[in-house]
């Protein structure tokens, strides 16, 4: 909107302003008018030009994270929902603990306990039962 957009009348002054701008998309300028968009950054766009342009990528399988899938996020890494899982047995992690390690894996607690946990120093397994 440009200042000529703004308009004051009488002693109370009311401002009133016109829609100027056409909504379209940031990228193609395809009419976004009852369309599904996008707002990152103050700029609307397309679904389409999202998800080539601006969409994260997957940690684990590298392609790109669309605006229809969830995002989960971890120290400036990214993953789609399904691809969220333990490195070691694959179980997802979307709704469970998980400890992420110095190597970039992450880990169920179960396995992390495993492979961060104490071990035998002649066959370097963990051991199952302890014995007092």
């Amino acid at each position: 909107m440009s200042r000529s957009d703004f308009l004051s009348s009488g002693p109370r002054s009311y401002l009133t302003a016109t829609m100027t701008e056409r909504f379209d998309c940031y990228y193609c300028r395809d009419k976004l008018h009852g369309k599904k968009y996008v707002k990152k950054d103050d700029k609307h766009m397309c679904v389409k030009c999202f998800d080539k342009l601006c969409a994260n990528t997957c940690a684990e399988c590298k392609r790109p994270i669309g605006a229809d899938a969830k995002e989960l996020h971890h120290k400036n890494r990214y993953w789609h929902e399904d691809c969220f899982r333990c490195a070691k047995c694959y179980k997802p992690l979307a709704s469970e603990p998980f400890s992420a390690r110095d190597d970039g894996k992450i880990m169920c607690g179960k396995c992390g306990a495993r492979e961060d946990g104490n071990r035998c120093q002649g066959c370097y397994k963990v051991p199952t039962n302890f014995l007092l």
